[in-house]
């Protein structure tokens, strides 16, 4: 409910504020395209309409993607917080609109201002966004290695103990601690899944950026605002994945793997078939340890679209450097003119 009501007002805040600009914002912010060999522009306004709606999409994506943290938990969990860095935003969005406008032209100050007055709680709203993206991710990551720990040291638990214990127990307690560490391996691996979306959105935002009218909006910092949104969607993959893998994935199969070598002396009092099951496991796990093996496991399906769509901003980006432009031809041929 909370976005959607975000969402809503930023729609109509943003519509207001391009009624209010009128034609000084026509010249500044439009959508230009090409309709056979005449150039045509739409209001920009429609462009940050798609701009807000994508991330309301991407918000409401990573939010459903978390287990046990969502968007209104995170807010009233720290009220203060969430009140503080939107009161500190709001000063600087308001502080540059205004400045914008008395910059402008004598006969557009007024109109600016008060386009800029409602344009602000759009501002604000898209910013909310961004941030309420890096929330769930961070506060997900940290509810993720609370839970874990916890199944790993129940899993690690369950493993018998004693050296008087007979085989069938001990290896009825060896094999159900397994599948629980296996469970728990899985849901280590999901838990990459919001980041995933989130890598996806910034690559599907920035397709949008590059190869459609959206681009205008920017000017000359539309490759620049591609370049920058995905380093901080590789350095969100990285820094979480690492955290994933420090501390959920590779410690908890080292101290499982312990606790499995701990119990080498009753096992070699086993049957040869518990023997060797015995030895498997331990194989199995020392072998998903690896960081080879991690990133195999987390490939999920957001983690495919991802990849998808990185390759199609790589692909676009090589089709719209400057320099491919125009042909070697067409150069010579301008400055021979």
């Amino acid at each position: 409910m909370i976005l959607l009501i975000a969402w809503l007002l930023a729609i109509v805040t943003v519509v207001i504020a391009y009624v209010i600009a009128g034609p000084i914002w026509v010249k500044r912010h439009s959508l230009w395209f090409h309709v056979g060999k005449q150039k045509r522009r739409v209001s920009g306004m429609y462009g940050e309409i798609a701009i807000v709606t994508f991330a309301a999409a991407m918000v409401w994506l990573i939010d459903s993607a978390g287990k046990d943290v969502s968007l209104a938990g995170i807010i009233s969990r720290w009220p203060m917080g969430t009140l503080a860095a939107s009161v500190g935003v709001g000063l600087i969005v308001y502080v540059h609109g205004i400045r914008t406008a008395l910059a402008a032209d004598p006969g557009e100050k007024t109109r600016l201002f008060f386009t800029y007055l409602v344009y602000g709680i759009y501002s604000l709203i898209v910013f909310a966004g961004g941030s309420a993206v890096v929330a769930l991710l961070v506060v997900q990551a940290m509810s993720d290695t609370a839970h874990l720990s916890g199944l790993a040291q129940a899993a690690i638990g369950h493993l018998p103990a004693g050296a008087s214990i007979d085989p069938d127990t001990l290896m009825r307690g060896i094999e159900f601690s397994y599948l629980d560490m296996q469970d728990l391996l899985s849901q280590a691996e999901d838990s990459m899944t919001p980041v995933f979306v989130f890598m996806a959105g910034i690559f599907a935002i920035n397709l949008a950026v590059r190869l459609t009218p959206l681009r205008s909006l920017f000017i000359n910092n539309a490759v620049l605002l591609t370049m920058v949104s995905t380093l901080i969607g590789l350095t969100a993959v990285l820094v979480v994945g690492a955290w994933t893998y420090i501390g959920n994935y590779s410690g908890v199969i080292t101290d499982y793997v312990n606790a499995l070598t701990g119990l080498r002396e009753p096992a070699s009092q086993m049957p040869p078939m518990y023997i060797t099951r015995y030895s498997a496991i331990t194989i199995e796990m020392m072998s998903q340890k690896s960081l080879l093996s991690f990133v195999t496991s987390v490939s999920s399906e957001w983690g495919g679209v991802a990849a998808v769509l990185g390759l199609a901003q790589w692909i676009a980006q090589q089709f719209n450097r400057p320099e491919a432009e125009e042909s070697p031809a067409e150069a010579l041929a301008a400055r021979e003119a």
